[in-house]
């Protein structure tokens, strides 16, 4: 037994057994950050190449109250929850003032797009990219891209087995409350689902 010991102890401090050891490692650490830039590229390229179709009525930002001379300032209100609920992406679109609403399932299927093309095409790269995250050990919860516009990949609710995704789109200036359009787009998914059944 003491000898099999030796003889690990011998083999493990090798310095050639080390140096094959930190190579590898090393070789790793480069391919893990190759594989980054190339996720990077192609999510930055997906946004890019993303052709919206002319809306037919533009978002409607939140008109300003105009502000008289009181003495007292009214109370902010960080989210107003509609009870009625929204029946449709364009409505929900307009609340958020964004230019575009996608959700897509992690099968890499459309399920309801707002002012999209070629949804097909897109849930399969959005589905494939989330997956590429996942398997990697990256959080897909919330994912913010930062090109020429201003987007959103976020999780909204999970359906049986199915989860859902959004892919949220504004114009480069858009500011978006994330759980606010997340709780709306979850409100609807429900309410898609109540219609249905």
């Amino acid at each position: 037994m003491d000898e099999l010991l030796d003889i690990l102890t011998g083999v493990l401090s090798s310095p050639f057994l080390i140096f094959i050891l930190i190579t590898v490692a090393v070789a790793l650490s480069i391919i893990s950050l190759v594989f980054t830039l190339i996720l990077t590229r192609k999510i930055s390229s997906v946004v890019a190449s993303i052709k919206t179709t002319p809306s037919t009525t533009p978002p409607v930002p939140t008109p300003k109250i105009p502000t008289g001379k009181t003495a007292q300032k009214p109370a902010l209100t960080e989210f107003v929850r509609i009870t009625g609920g929204l029946e449709s992406l364009e409505e929900i679109s307009s609340t958020l003032a964004v230019n575009s609403i996608f959700l897509f399932n992690l099968a890499g299927m459309p399920i309801e797009a707002y002012n999209i093309k070629e949804e097909d095409k897109l849930a399969a790269i959005l589905a494939d990219i989330l997956a590429s995250l996942r398997k990697n050990g990256f959080p897909t919860e919330t994912i913010s891209i930062k090109d020429s516009v201003q987007g959103y990949i976020l999780s909204v609710t999970q359906v049986g087995e199915m989860e859902v995704y959004a892919l949220v789109l504004g114009g480069a200036e858009t500011v978006l409350d994330v759980e606010e359009a997340r709780q709306l787009l979850k409100d609807y998914v429900t309410s898609m689902i109540k219609r249905s059944g």
